[in-house]
């Protein structure tokens, strides 16, 4: 039985919708200091802009974004991209394990689960999780077509910082 057939919208992705965002914005924001209004990005990347303001909120108490308010303000990376891993983003928007959940959907935990996919699970987690702290913004951005964004500054007097 398909998803199709039981009404269900197939997931196509380990990440839940605000990682996603976060990562489509983080992909695509200058390198070179430049800030960029959170209702630019959200036009940009057709994503909802409130929503989206609460993802940037969370990204710049982690320490990954840079914000800044006023005239000339807006958002920006904290750090070059080769040094924010997809670690720290998944971690600062999914939480300190998010694979640890049971893959049947049993409750008590990474510990407390002994379900027979457990162990096979584990391993994956340790891959994805060595995976992600090896993986940059950088990375990504070199394989990722990011011709869906402005180069345009949200100002025109923007420069960077």
């Amino acid at each position: 039985m398909q998803h199709s057939e039981l009404g269900i919208a197939p997931s196509r992705s380990i990440f839940h919708t605000p990682t996603r965002y976060a990562l489509q914005v983080l992909v695509r924001l200058p390198s070179d200091g430049t800030y960029r209004l959170a209702r630019c990005l959200a036009a940009d990347l057709e994503l909802p802009g409130p929503y989206l303001a609460k993802i940037l909120q969370i990204l710049s108490q982690c320490g990954i974004l840079e914000s800044h308010r006023g005239p000339a303000g807006g958002f920006r990376l904290n750090r070059a991209p080769e040094e924010i891993t997809l670690k720290e983003v998944v971690v600062a928007m999914e939480g300190p394990e998010p694979f640890g959940d049971c893959l049947l959907g049993h409750h008590g935990g990474k510990d407390g689960c002994h379900c027979p996919i457990r162990p096979a699970w584990d391993v994956l987690q340790n891959q994805l999780t060595a995976f992600m702290a090896e993986t940059t913004l950088q990375d990504l951005k070199v394989s990722h077509d990011l011709s869906s964004i402005s180069d345009e500054p949200d100002r025109p007097d923007a420069v960077p910082v």
